[in-house]
């Protein structure tokens, strides 16, 4: 869209799964017409990235149950799902979790029917500013006013990549990483032997997805496969853990709490037994172990050194390595934490009111709310706990 106006009541700085669904709600709730609110996204359309990293690795279900998704309407999708067929069953167990083809559907008809892709807008906020009855943000050369700054940053731009992947890298080496939008499968030889490095869902989802008769998969995990139907346990959704949770004021346990709550690296229970499937058919060859040292031997070959000592010849090297810890946001939030004395805990993260407050005009979702949130935060659900918490205060504040 181009910018008709520059003033809006809200403007919401990230157009993933968190942006959307809080777009969503504040529509639904009539806390806003669509003509006051922004969304503004560095890339071309909403969910841009959360459909590029999805497709890249090869999903087909989600991790999350059927009433996890964009609208909110708790059964919004299984309403959806009624009288559509696929060429896959729409919903498989454990939790009835829905099809990443039945999910992107739906979420297209919910951008659809509330027109949010009309108040989409394309380009990096660089600044937020903050004062005392408006905010206002920095964006291709543009500076946009609201009553209310929403960051609902997601982890693209804080991929983690090994120090060894980083040296091959800069040597030419073939090693790509499949969370990067530039990622492609196309670019992987279909007779070549491909390492794929990590031990999470996004690592075997590629594995399983890069496996063909005459393609070589071999999957480096830092760990044994770890199995577990969710991130954390669905009780960090509810009251059953979130209530001793707030009571916590220090914010440095919360981060102890939630760091031990997340099942860091785990894979469904489905996702494993492909796996072992595919490493029965010799499709697939599983270690346990990690990546020390490269040596280039040629353009399309490489040895890779294993902590055990092991060398393996490889043609390619895709990582599924995940995101760095640190907060999202990067500069942009570094300074707008500075530049306001924003409140922040020893990890660098906000620490925000119980209706995520950071500053009065800012509200934060996603990575940066989950010191409140807990450790869902950043999932599907995360984007609807948060709307729990920021629209009872505005209906509040601006109903009164």
């Amino acid at each position: 869209m181009s910018i008709q106006t520059r003033n809006s009541k809200f403007i919401i700085v990230g157009g993933g799964i968190h942006g959307v669904y809080i777009a969503n709600a504040l529509l639904k709730e009539g806390l806003a017409a669509l003509d006051d609110l922004l969304i503004i996204d560095p890339n071309d359309e909403p969910l841009s990235n959360w459909k590029a990293v999805t497709s890249n690795v090869g999903m087909d279900y989600l991790r999350s149950p059927k009433v996890h998704h964009l609208d909110t309407e708790p059964f919004s999708l299984k309403k959806f799902a009624r009288n559509r067929s696929y060429t896959r069953p729409l919903f498989i167990a454990p939790n009835d979790r829905p099809s990443l083809d039945l999910f992107n559907n739906h979420a297209g008809v919910i951008l659809e029917e509330s027109r949010i892709q009309e108040r989409f807008y394309h380009g990096l906020v660089s600044r937020v500013s903050l004062h005392k009855n408006s905010a206002s943000v920095s964006v291709n050369g543009e500076t946009l006013n609201s009553q209310y700054v929403i960051l609902s940053i997601g982890q693209g731009d804080n991929i983690s990549w090994p120090d060894w992947a980083v040296a091959a890298k800069q040597h030419g080496a073939p090693v790509t990483h499949v969370l990067e939008r530039s990622f492609s499968r196309l670019r992987l030889s279909d007779t070549a032997t491909v390492a794929v490095i990590g031990g999470g869902m996004s690592a075997v989802h590629t594995a399983i997805s890069l496996a063909a008769n005459d393609r070589k998969i071999m999957l480096l995990s830092p760990h044994p496969l770890r199995q577990h139907d969710y991130d954390s346990d669905p009780g960090w959704m509810g009251p059953k853990y979130l209530t001793s949770f707030r009571k916590i004021s220090n914010p440095k346990e919360r981060r102890a709490v939630i760091s031990t709550a997340r099942n860091t690296g785990s894979i469904t229970r489905d996702l494993k037994k492909k796996l072992l499937l595919l490493e029965k058919r010799n499709q697939c060859k599983i270690y346990t172990d990690s990546v020390v040292a490269f040596t280039p031997v040629s353009a399309s070959l490489m040895q890779i050194r294993l902590s055990g000592g092991d060398v393996f010849g490889v043609n390619q090297i895709v990582l599924a390595t995940g995101y760095n810890s640190t907060r999202p946001g990067g500069e942009m939030v570094d300074q707008l934490a500075s530049n306001y004395n924003l409140p922040c805990s020893e990890c660098g993260f906000p620490i925000p009111d119980v209706s995520l407050r950071w500053h009065k005009r800012l509200f934060v979702t996603g990575a940066l709310a989950e010191l409140e949130v807990g450790p869902a935060s950043r999932n599907i659900i995360g984007a609807k706990m948060a709307a729990g918490k920021i629209v009872p205060f505005l209906n509040l504040v601006l109903t009164n």
